[in-house]
C-alpha cells in the first residue's frame, strides 16, 4: 500500500493517480468519501453542529467508490450515482469541514475505505499514512506553499466551469488548513516515516519519478 497525504491543493490526487496507473493498483481517494457523507448530510438538512446526527449519517449511508486510476470516479450514494459538481458544491464547503472532524464520522469510514485497499492501492488523503492504513509500505507527505496550492485549486474549479474568487478560496485554503491540523481526530500531518516532498519545487514528473523509486525500494513494483 502507498499512502500519500497532504492538504488542499498540494497534488496528492494527481500524484496518486499517477502511481496507482503505473504500479497498476486501485486508487482509493479517501477524501470523497467525507463529499458523499457531506452531500448526504446536506440533503438531510443536517448542520455542522450536529455532530450525533453527522455521526449517524456517516454509519447508516452506502457509499460506493470506484478505484480505476484512469477513470472519473464513479461515487454512489446509497445506490444512487452523484456528479463530481454535486461532491464539490462549494455550499457545502463549511458543512464539509465540520463532518471532517467528527469522531464518530471518521470511525464510520474506517472499515469501507480499508476494504477497497484488497491486496494492495494507492491511498490519497490528509490521515492514510497516519491513521487508515498506518502500516503503509510507502508514505509521502506533499506540501506546499499555500498561494501556490490556492493557484493550483483556482485552475482545478475554472475547468470545472465555477466561478472562482481567488481572495476568498485563498482564505478557504488557510481555514481548512488550520481546521485540519488542529482536529482532534485524524489530525492532518505527516506520518514519522512519511517523505515529506515540496511540491511548489518539483514537478510532477520529477514527483512522480521519486516516488516510483521509493516504492522499488521497499519492493513495490508494478503488477
Amino acid at each position: 500500500i502507498v499512502a500519500v497525504d497532504g492538504p488542499a491543493g498540494s497534488g496528492k490526487s494527481t500524484l496518486g493517480r499517477r502511481l496507482a496507473t503505473a504500479l497498476r493498483l486501485p486508487l482509493i481517494d479517501t477524501g470523497l468519501f467525507y463529499r458523499a457523507v457531506t452531500l448526504a448530510a446536506a440533503r438531510a438538512g443536517a448542520r455542522p453542529e450536529d455532530e450525533a446526527l453527522l455521526a449517524d449519517i456517516a454509519r447508516r449511508t452506502r457509499i460506493d467508490i470506484g478505484t480505476d486510476p484512469d477513470a472519473q470516479p464513479d461515487v454512489r450514494v446509497d445506490g444512487i450515482a452523484v456528479s463530481s459538481d454535486d461532491l464539490h458544491d462549494p455550499r457545502h464547503a463549511a458543512l464539509l469541514s465540520a463532518v471532517s472532524g467528527v469522531a464518530g464520522v471518521r470511525q464510520a469510514l474506517l472499515e469501507p475505505q480499508r476494504a477497497l485497499a484488497g491486496r494492495g492501492a494507492v491511498a490519497v488523503g490528509r490521515d492514510c499514512g497516519t491513521v487508515v492504513f498506518p502500516h503503509a509500505d510507502v508514505k509521502l507527505y506533499l506540501d506546499a506553499d499555500a498561494g501556490v496550492r490556492t493557484s493550483r485549486r483556482a485552475t482545478q474549479l475554472r475547468a470545472r466551469g465555477a466561478r472562482v474568487d481567488v481572495a476568498v478560496l485563498d482564505t478557504e485554503v488557510r481555514g481548512r488548513d488550520t481546521s485540519d491540523a488542529s482536529r482532534d481526530h485524524g489530525p492532518l500531518r505527516p506520518a514519522p516515516d512519511a517523505r515529506v516532498i515540496d511540491t511548489g519545487k518539483h514537478g510532477i514528473d520529477e514527483m512522480v519519478a521519486l516516488a516510483l523509486q521509493l516504492c522499488a525500494e521497499r519492493g513495490l513494483t508494478p503488477r
